[in-house]
């Protein structure tokens, strides 16, 4: 299992979708619809493409129905939600329409040239990125915050931890020899990541598109509301969780300036907590339309143990 690689599911190609979403796509764009290229990449079982038209208009449509998984329409019905309020920024995807037939959603968004940073970050890359989140950061605070709070829904960072006590047996012994301090970091977490800020909540390397004229955050359908430094902490913790040689908390934490002013710790807490849920959650069956989540999760872990090893 190599630990330099993107989440990636097994996605329906586009030809695959509902008659009645394709329908709707190609008329949303006008013309014919004669360019379809399948995207991978990400966890959805549904579809996801880039499509032209005769016309020469393109777009970006992603899709799925219950069948496949039934909390991924979900997902995307709260991503149109957070889409259809951000105001227009470079640094943001432009929501361009939303098929929802009460099974099968879809969304239609500007078609963004570029392609996703390589893991693991580079330098350049990791600061690249901090740039976007800086830039979306007032934004973000001028948008209502009307959204679910992480301190209630956040399972990875509440209480996920606290299923790998009792899998301890399943894992590599050195969860069960630093159990007791990683337990006593994750405890930690629920406060930290506690506040009113509005966040993306899935900062991660294949969730930002990088162009030659813009860079752009996107994936919006974790929106969370919780302490502003955490979108910053989730990209410096993909370091760890792509296998990045740029070390989380030394070579960024330290440096980026909405963190720089935290105790080094509270990314260490944030880290042993989500680590220790993949860790417990990889032996979890997997969810409808999901293949590769445990690999992705005993990835993730293995990858942030790495980190932790260093700290602990």
């Amino acid at each position: 299992m190599s630990r330099h690689q993107h989440a990636q599911g097994v996605r329906l190609g586009f030809a695959e979708a509902p008659d009645r979403v394709r329908t709707w796509a190609g008329r949303q764009i006008g013309g014919e619809l004669i360019a379809v290229t399948d995207c991978v990449g990400g966890m959805s079982p549904g579809p996801a493409a880039r499509i032209g038209s005769s016309a020469g208009a393109t777009a970006f449509v992603k899709t799925c129905g219950p069948e496949l998984n039934p909390i991924t329409p979900e997902l995307l019905r709260d991503e149109a939600r957070i889409l259809a309020v951000l105001p227009a920024h470079p640094n943001l995807p432009r929501l361009l329409d939303v098929y929802d037939d009460g099974d099968w959603v879809a969304l239609l968004i500007e078609d963004l040239p570029g392609g996703v940073p390589d893991v693991p970050w580079s330098a350049d890359d990791l600061r690249r990125a901090s740039d976007v989140l800086s830039a979306v950061r007032p934004v973000l605070g001028r948008v209502a915050s009307n959204w679910v709070p992480l301190a209630i829904e956040s399972p990875i960072f509440a209480d996920g931890w606290k299923l790998l006590a009792d899998r301890l047996d399943q894992v590599d012994p050195w969860w069960a020899k630093h159990h007791d301090e990683l337990a006593s970091h994750a405890e930690r977490a629920v406060a930290l990541i506690d506040g009113d800020a509005l966040l993306h909540w899935d900062v991660r390397a294949d969730n930002l598109i990088f162009g030659t004229d813009r860079d752009v955050l996107v994936d919006w359908g974790q929106v969370r509301r919780g302490a502003e430094w955490m979108d910053p902490a989730l990209l410096a913790m993909d370091c760890a969780m792509s296998g990045s040689t740029v070390s989380a908390a030394a070579d960024f934490f330290a440096e980026e300036p909405v963190l720089a002013d935290r105790d080094p710790s509270d990314l260490t807490s944030l880290m042993a907590a989500a680590a220790m849920t993949f860790a417990a959650r990889a032996m979890d069956e997997p969810p409808p339309g999901l293949p590769t989540i445990q690999a992705t999760r005993a990835r993730w872990a293995e990858n942030l143990r790495r980190e932790l090893d260093k700290v602990l």
